[in-house]
């Protein structure tokens, strides 16, 4: 119940991991704990653009459904989520100074549509991966998908896309998206592994065998390897086993910071 958590967080050590040094932009409340910074710090990670706020982070609390949805339960203001979650001005030259990929995290979609057009103002040329979050989807279709044709890499999970594709079957969802041409599709499918879709095929990446213990940030930790192998010019197809590998070994352990502990 009081366990760090933070899609940033998960998908950064998730990078990391992997080889490749990440600059995480994110803010951060009053009480979030120095411990977690400092563990951060001495595991070699930046936190020079981790910018505090005044007032408490983001809590609450997640419930999984048999079904494999989940349920927040908001411990803060709902609302409280968008003033946490980055603005364009916390993009700063110096922090995208040299990098070669970008990562977007699950966050508010307005937040999200505001910070790809601020990349593609300061580095045009770099690649940008999209992921998204549940509460930002139904009702909210048209404007996620025109934001994922201007990305490089939209990696929603499979619940996000049926219903983003307002259906109930992936199958059908995975074959509506292909239909809005977007460059990249990889659908993150829990125990089913990956999905990387194309014009030409539906590819299944499975997911690696091992024991389960939280799968809380198990899709930041996918994303947080994809990333780094994207970073590191790898194939689409290998970066999604990077991120699958990555997301196997998260879920062994709990917290935000378990990739860097095991």
């Amino acid at each position: 119940m009081g366990s760090l958590g933070g899609n940033s967080i998960h998908a950064a050590t998730g990078v990391f991991v992997n080889g490749v040094s990440p600059v995480t932009i994110a803010r951060i409340g009053e009480d979030f704990p120095n411990e977690a910074l400092e563990k951060f710090q001495s595991a070699g990670l930046t936190t020079d653009f981790m910018i505090p706020m005044k007032g408490s982070t983001v809590r609450n609390w997640v419930i999984y459904e048999w079904d494999g949805s989940r349920t927040w339960l908001y411990r803060t203001e709902k609302s409280r989520s968008i003033q946490v979650s980055p603005e364009p001005s916390d993009i700063t030259e110096e922090a995208v100074d040299g990098i070669s990929v970008a990562h977007i995290a699950a966050m508010p979609l307005a937040n999200a549509e505001k910070l790809v057009t601020r990349l593609r103002s300061l580095v045009p040329e770099v690649p940008i991966i999209l992921d998204t979050h549940e509460d930002w989807i139904d009702g909210y279709q048209d404007r996620l998908l025109a934001l994922a044709g201007k990305v490089n890499y939209f990696l929603p999970s499979k619940e996000e896309l049926v219903v983003l594709m307002n259906t109930q079957d992936l199958e059908i969802a995975m074959k509506r998206i292909l239909a809005y041409d977007l460059q990249h599709v990889i659908v993150k499918a829990g125990a089913q592994g990956a999905y990387m879709l194309s014009s030409e095929s539906i590819q299944q990446i499975t997911a690696t065998s091992t024991n389960v213990k939280d799968t809380t940030g198990a899709g930041d930790a996918f994303c947080g390897g994809f990333t780094a192998g994207i970073a590191l010019n790898l194939s689409v197809y290998d970066s999604v086993v990077m991120a699958s590998q990555t997301a196997g070994r998260a879920i062994q352990h709990s917290g935000s910071l378990r990739l860097l502990e095991y």
